[in-house]
């Protein structure tokens, strides 16, 4: 069955009433009367002011939430994020509505589903390659808006503020930048004013005043206080002024302040926030990246699972680094090993090959606690100055000070009787590689990020 809202109860073309059932309303709180759950809604698009009324009512309810909508027609001024586009033909409208019925069947509905982050997920893995996209609106005091977080969300309404959540939480991950903007440090405003001021008093009344410098006394002063009968006189000492660069020249400073006469050739910058009229220096202000987004890995696991299982609180206990920490400190040692000679230190990487497959083989808890198992021993090899770090969900980097290639051969050995444990307690299902290298071992035209990049191509 589809419901097709118009204000007019206008009807679809046969084609459609020969497939589908057709149910008529004029306005949402008819269709609330039964909430009948159809295979798609259709609008009449022939007001944009009705058909964003209700594709923000269907967005924001309980039950329809994800249903595919689509519209008769496109106005110009309609969000396209919250639509399934314009109207297709019946046999393309069939192929849409199995597809999706295709992924609902292998959704995992859980009671998590019923928070905005469980219906966001639900709404774009039944979306397949679905790209969350910013609209530009000059009234809006962020001027950009994420019009479907916002209609998934109503307790916020900063869409940013969850949209920041959501990519820590590695639901949503970045596809393209398409814009970077400076907002206010107080409010996140980015309807700024930029002015200058004086530098010495800071008052805004400053003026361009050409200015020049008297050679023989060193008199500088404002251009027209110069000029006398249609000839340069210096208004000090007198002299006549005939050829700039041997009698004067212009000084730099080309602005004078009108409050505290101070010179300058450049005013600094005050920013002033038009929401909140506060006033900040340039380099105070907040650099925003607005990108376009999708449904990560981990939030595709969370919607045919109904769940995901973080390796990482396994690994906790490692204490982990940033991997651009990590990779600053690679490249430092890497420099130090270049110039010093007595200084070594080797890299060694971890990869799990089938860690996702073992979740279904040996389930979620014992996984976990052959990982916090690793871990243990892992961290009773390392010394205080080791470094960790992880760049991927079975990915580990280990980054071993004053080692060198005879220290890496022996960490290798106390490494390996740790991981035969560790198959043991697996069930001799765990596949996984090492990859390292001594820093003898280096070449001088690798810095950190091409070393990590060629031994992580080893290890996969």
């Amino acid at each position: 069955m589809l419901i097709f809202f118009s204000p007019n109860k206008i009807g679809l073309p046969d084609a459609y009433a020969n497939l589908y059932r057709i149910h008529y309303c004029s306005d949402f709180s008819e269709w609330e009367v039964t909430k009948t759950v159809p295979l798609a809604f259709i609008i009449d698009g022939k007001d944009a002011q009705y058909v964003n009324k209700m594709i923000n009512k269907i967005r924001r309810d309980d039950v329809v939430f994800a249903s595919l909508c689509f519209v008769t027609e496109l106005p110009a001024a309609l969000d396209n994020q919250l639509l399934d586009g314009q109207l297709p033909e019946p046999s393309a409208l069939q192929e849409k509505i199995s597809d999706v019925e295709d992924l609902s069947k292998s959704f995992k509905n859980t009671e998590t589903y019923i928070t905005p982050q469980g219906r966001l997920i639900k709404y774009l893995w039944l979306r397949t390659g679905f790209i969350i996209q910013p609209q530009r609106e000059w009234k809006n005091s962020r001027y950009y808006r994420y019009t479907l977080l916002e209609a998934f969300n109503e307790d916020t309404d900063d869409s940013f503020a969850w949209l920041r959540k959501l990519a820590v939480a590695k639901i949503l991950e970045p596809v393209s930048l398409i814009d970077r903007q400076r907002e206010c440090t107080h409010c996140r405003s980015a309807h700024l004013s930029f002015i200058d001021i004086c530098p010495n008093c800071f008052e805004i009344d400053i003026a361009l005043q050409p200015s020049l410098h008297c050679f023989t006394c060193g008199c500088v002063d404002a251009q027209d206080k110069f000029l006398h009968a249609g000839m340069l006189k210096c208004p000090k000492c007198s002299t006549h002024l005939r050829h700039i660069g041997s009698d004067y020249d212009r000084p730099l400073e080309n602005y004078q302040c009108q409050s505290c006469n101070h010179a300058f050739s450049e005013g600094e910058i005050r920013v002033r926030c038009a929401v909140c009229e506060k006033s900040m220096k340039p380099d105070e202000l907040v650099i925003n990246e607005i990108q376009h987004w999708q449904l990560s890995d981990r939030g595709r696991v969370i919607a045919f699972r109904g769940e995901v299982f973080d390796l990482s609180s396994g690994f906790d206990q490692l204490d982990f680094i940033s991997k651009e920490l990590f990779v600053h400190d690679l490249d430092w040692m890497m420099v130090l090993s270049h110039r010093y000679k007595n200084i070594s230190f080797s890299l060694f990487g971890i990869y799990f090959v089938n860690l996702v497959e073992l979740v279904d083989e040996i389930g979620h808890t014992r996984l976990l606690q052959v990982m916090e198992s690793f871990a243990q021993r892992l961290r009773n090899l390392l010394r205080i100055p080791d470094l960790s770090a992880r760049t991927a969900e079975n990915m580990l980097w280990l980054l071993l000070p004053n080692t060198d290639k005879q220290g890496l051969a022996g960490f290798h050995k106390r490494i390996e009787a740790s991981m035969n444990q560790l198959m043991l307690e697996s069930d001799h299902k765990l596949i996984y590689r090492f990859g390292s290298i001594s820093s003898d071992q280096l070449s001088d035209q690798e810095d950190a990020e091409l070393l990590l990049a060629r031994l992580s191509g080893e290890l996969l």
